[in-house]
């Protein structure tokens, strides 16, 4: 088994960051010099690499593979260390994800439960989400940001819109960042309605600058943000504050 793809298939560009950070490393590159920086640099080994993720990741994985769930985070570790470095020949057909060629369509990609939803207006609202996401996670709150955790080789293809969509109905809150512009992009509108259809709980964090009252013409209603509780931010910084003291 190739370690890299497995890395890939397995981790998100922002963990690789997050593991970098802790051990002092450089946390900038590409997704591939992430992973060498980590291999070569920090001599990161494969258990290394199964230790950063979380128990529940872990179990993820096991169920993935067919393998035994339960134990010690450590027992997990080696369950899966044991059957990737074993040999893969009679398990071609769970590799499918894995072992596909960049830009392969597929299903999907590995929907995982989040606790929230970013969503947000590219153009306006991208430092923001992105700044929200990374503090989320470590703070161990997980969250979707399409930008993170979408792969890049999906990008203009049908995959890049169900896994979308897929991870709005399997968040539990839907975080709506209220930038300038938001109500006339297309895909938040996309969104948005998705979230009100699937009955997700909104969160709603409006830039200081901008009314409360703004109106998002869906397909078939018009919402208006002024009927939802909006928290007001000023900063990157004090939209992360605010979200985790609403979170905790």
């Amino acid at each position: 088994m190739n370690l890299r793809k497995f890395i890939r298939a397995w981790f998100y560009k922002e963990e690789l960051k997050d593991a970098l950070y802790y051990v002092g490393l450089r946390v900038g590159g590409t997704m591939d010099e992430l992973i060498d920086r980590l291999r070569f640099e920090a001599k990161w080994s494969l258990y290394d690499f199964l230790g950063f993720k979380k128990d529940e990741e872990l179990k993820e994985m096991c169920q993935s593979y067919d393998l035994t769930v339960g134990g010690r985070k450590k027992d997990h570790i080696k369950r899966i260390y044991d059957f990737v470095t074993s040999d893969w020949k009679g398990h071609e057909w769970k590799m499918e994800r894995i072992i596909q060629e960049p830009g392969e369509e597929i299903e999907p990609y590995r929907i995982k439960r989040h606790e929230v939803f970013i969503a947000y207006r590219r153009d306006t609202g991208l430092d923001f989400a992105k700044h929200l996401k990374s503090g989320l996670e470590r703070e161990h709150i997980s969250a979707f940001l399409d930008i993170a955790d979408i792969p890049k080789e999906f990008k203009g293809k049908q995959t890049w819109i169900k896994t979308r969509n897929e991870s709005i109905k399997k968040s539990e809150k839907f975080l709506l960042i209220v930038t300038h512009g938001v109500e006339s992009s297309k895909e938040l509108k996309k969104e948005i309605q998705i979230a009100r259809n699937n009955n997700k709980a909104f969160l709603v964090y409006r830039h200081h600058t901008l009314d409360s009252q703004i109106t998002i013409n869906l397909e078939r209603e018009k919402m208006d943000l002024g009927d939802f509780q909006q928290i007001s931010f000023d900063s990157k910084e004090d939209l992360l504050r605010k979200v985790l003291t609403a979170l905790r």
